[in-house]
């Protein structure tokens, strides 16, 4: 069965592949090394953007007694590592552990929820037929302003230059939060021993000057694109459209099956960003496990963020009258599976995560945008 998305967005005729533009090489690697590599971080976290949102070590992942690797993509609220791959129905049992809820990927017969994601099916020769038509011409002229190649995060100065993009990023879109040079640098060198890991530099042709810089993680057969930051003085060359081209064309060429982007937002210009670069929404067949009070307190406080885990596309819709669960059929991930699970938030910086909006004792939201800030002016170019 197809997954339910929203339209298709696959190959088209009509778009030569951006002149003179070379696959670059990504790092890649299996689940397994992944997570054990996250499990050890001192500085990091499972996917980079989020530790500046968290408490340290708190999205390292663990394994359960059938081998599983999982994570807490909120303070008490676990999703397997591998959200791609379908687990039993009775995969998470919440049981004696100080949990307040689990969601996991199951067979369409078996989902009680959903969970949007936004995925690049089937990347193979992704090239400009799949970027928009008035996307294209963006493209092209980061690609012929800029120099877009793997940089070492273990190194000094090129840590230095991300974190000046990163803080001014910060600043312009009012995201995350700012980093001094010490923590920026421990996390950066973790980053470089890090399995299946590779951080994209874009750099102005003529200066030098580094303009973005964007952490793409390869698993199994997916590209991640965890984290990208661009520097507000810096962005006539269009670095963050030429740089997420470069790195699914650069997955696509080295076989990887598709891309991912992040949890579906509820934030426009973010949203049409996404999908102009061939990425578009998903919902994945899932189970949703949370304790009764929680489900009880969520429902009567908090009733956008019970209907976003329960796969309501229109979750930040304001309804009256609480939140229903979602009863409706539930189509297959199918073709869009085979990798780990995604980054949780949205790492661009056109939304704004925050953890304020779940209170305590509250089943967290399964996305890093219960509270939405006004899209930043270069969301979308």
């Amino acid at each position: 069965m197809e997954p339910e998305t929203r339209g298709d967005r696959r190959a088209s005729p009509g778009a030569a592949p951006p002149e003179g533009f070379v696959p670059l090489a990504l790092a890649r690697c299996g689940e397994d090394a992944y997570a054990r590599s996250a499990a050890q971080l001192r500085h990091g976290e499972l996917w980079w953007y989020v530790g500046g949102l968290v408490r340290r070590g708190t999205t390292r992942p663990f394994r359960d007694s059938a081998g599983r690797w999982w994570y807490a993509i909120k303070p008490g609220f676990i999703w397997p590592v591998n959200f791609f791959a379908n687990l039993p129905p009775d995969a998470a049992s919440l049981g004696w552990r100080p949990l307040l809820g689990a969601q996991w990927p199951v067979e369409p017969q078996h989902a009680d929820s959903r969970v949007w994601m936004n995925v690049a099916r089937d990347i193979a020769g992704y090239d400009l037929s799949r970027v928009d038509a008035d996307k294209r011409r963006a493209v092209r002229k980061g690609l012929r302003g800029l120099s877009i190649a793997p940089g070492n995060p273990a190194d000094p100065q090129f840590a230095a230059e991300a974190r000046d993009v990163w803080n001014s990023h910060v600043e312009r879109t009012g995201w995350n939060r700012r980093y001094e040079a010490a923590e920026f640098t421990s996390s950066w060198r973790e980053l470089a021993q890090m399995p299946g890991t590779t951080v994209l530099a874009a750099r102005d042709r003529i200066s030098g000057v580094l303009c973005a810089w964007l952490i793409v993680r390869v698993i199994d057969d997916v590209a991640y694109m965890d984290t990208l930051a661009s520097h507000t003085e810096r962005l006539d060359n269009r670095p963050n459209d030429a740089i997420v081209y470069a790195a699914v064309a650069s997955a696509a060429a080295a076989g990887v099956r598709h891309a991912h982007y992040s949890l579906r937002s509820s934030v426009t210009s973010l949203e049409a960003f996404k999908r102009s670069l061939g990425f578009e929404p998903i919902a994945f067949p899932t189970r949703l496990a949370l304790r009764w009070m929680v489900r009880r307190m969520l429902a009567w406080k908090k009733p956008h963020l019970l209907r976003r885990l329960e796969g309501d596309e229109n979750w930040h819709v304001p309804q009256s009258g609480g939140a229903a669960p979602y009863t409706g059929a539930v189509p297959s991930a199918g073709d869009a599976r085979g990798g780990a699970a995604p980054p949780t938030g949205d790492p661009r910086g056109a939304t704004a995560p925050s953890s304020a909006d779940v209170p305590r004792g509250a089943a967290p939201s399964t996305s890093a945008t219960d509270v939405e800030r006004p899209a930043s002016p270069d969301s979308s170019r």
